[in-house]
């Protein structure tokens, strides 16, 4: 790094820097895009929905940052973010685990966490600054004062928000013109964005939990699809609410919340005496169909393990008519007058959620086998195929098939 110059660039020093600038610019750029190729692939294998902005910064705003660190007596002058990369997601957890990411795949040498410990009227953003280090022998040589680093912000689609808004409100803005009304203004808007992203986090938990409940409800009806030798069909044999938002639903009965959330915990632990209590204790108060026809469905679930299967499809027939798009509620009905062994109602039933929706890979497999029971091979594997074309990794499908291969091929 250069030291010792003065502290207002002269005009020959200006044209210097701008021709090292160009002459460095294409290896900054270079491995700007190879670090993005690289961040997008470690992202693009989570779940997270991320959106990745990147910029070499110009010449204009390389020197104007110069002549302010010369200003401030900045020693020595290294500017870090010559290059830099924003990663934005929705939530704040994402940007949590994204930071986990980065940590452990590249060599952090500064984390700065932007506001911390701020108060909300100085305006500053929320954000998470990394700086990380690149290879050397990437580079043919440096533009002065810059070091071979790239700056990585962290932000929610929130935080980049009022980012950007500051940007051109304050920071471009001499705030000190702005007045007390305006400055109120802005820190409310601060202050509210920061709040919806808590919100939103906390709703986004709540959901979690209530999946991981269902996901536990739905185990315990798995155990009672069973072949006619007795073997479970290994895997998730059937998703009852993958589906389903049913927190969007309730969210604002809180009461009804309470309860069908107790419900859901009960059912999970197998409770499902309890489990049932409660849901027709939902049942008597006043909600709206779609609840109504979550809660029968919910309730004739309970029903179906505990092998009272008429009152389970005394439910799932009042969770469809109380809703005709919840077709989980008809192929369950359809499961249930498979154990009772009525096994043309339960074709029935999925044949006709089929028609309504023919992409439903566990439609196909829960037909298929009811084809097994009736030892409708060639019906049974074309089913079994038609669901792993829609869902190849879907291994209770794939189990079937290998049995139903085996029995044919004797």
């Amino acid at each position: 790094m250069e030291s010792g110059i003065q502290l207002k660039p002269s005009v020959s020093e200006r044209q210097r820097l701008l021709i090292l600038y160009e002459r460095y610019r294409h290896d900054y750029e270079t491995n700007l895009n190879r670090l993005y190729r690289q961040v997008r692939k470690l992202l693009i294998k989570t779940d997270i929905n991320f959106n990745i902005k990147y910029r070499l910064k110009s010449f204009d705003s390389y020197f104007q940052k110069l002549i302010r660190y010369r200003q401030k007596e900045v020693n020595p002058i290294i500017i870090n973010d010559l290059i830099g990369m924003r990663i934005i997601c929705p939530f704040l957890e994402d940007i949590e685990y994204v930071e986990s990411i980065i940590r452990s795949h590249f060599k952090v040498i500064e984390i700065e966490h932007k506001s911390a410990g701020k108060p909300i009227n100085e305006f500053s953003y929320e954000s998470i600054h990394l700086t990380i280090e690149l290879p050397e022998d990437q580079f043919n040589g440096f533009i002065p004062y810059s070091g071979r680093t790239c700056e990585l912000q962290l932000r929610t689609i929130l935080q980049d928000a009022w980012a950007e808004v500051e940007h051109e409100l304050i920071y471009k803005a001499n705030f000190t013109m702005l007045n007390e009304p305006i400055k109120r203004k802005l820190a409310s808007l601060n202050a509210t964005l920061t709040l919806s992203d808590i919100i939103f986090q906390e709703i986004r938990d709540y959901q979690k939990a209530i999946k991981t409940l269902r996901e536990k409800c739905d185990y315990t009806m798995t155990q009672k699809i069973l072949l006619p030798n007795g073997s479970v069909i290994p895997g998730n044999g059937h998703s009852a609410y993958e589906e389903i938002d049913l927190p969007a639903a309730i969210i604002s009965k809180s009461s009804v919340e309470k309860q069908l959330f107790e419900a859901l915990e009960a059912h999970s632990k197998q409770q499902f005496p309890k489990a049932i209590q409660i849901y027709s204790q939902l049942l008597r108060q006043k909600l709206k169909p779609a609840i109504r026809s979550i809660v029968y469905n919910h309730r004739g679930m309970a029903y179906f393990v505990l092998g009272e299967y008429e009152k389970a499809i005394k439910d799932f027939t009042q969770a469809y008519k109380f809703d005709s798009q919840n077709l989980r509620a008809l192929n369950n009905r359809g499961l249930a007058y498979r154990m009772l062994k009525k096994y043309d109602l339960a074709l029935k039933d999925f044949g006709h959620s089929l028609e309504i929706d023919a992409y439903q890979h566990e439609g196909y497999h829960m037909r298929a086998l009811t084809y097994f029971d009736l030892q409708d091979f060639p019906k049974a594997l074309a089913d079994c195929n038609k669901a792993l074309n829609l869902k190849p990794d879907y291994s209770p499908a794939q189990s079937l098939k290998n049995l139903i291969v085996s029995k044919m091929s004797f």
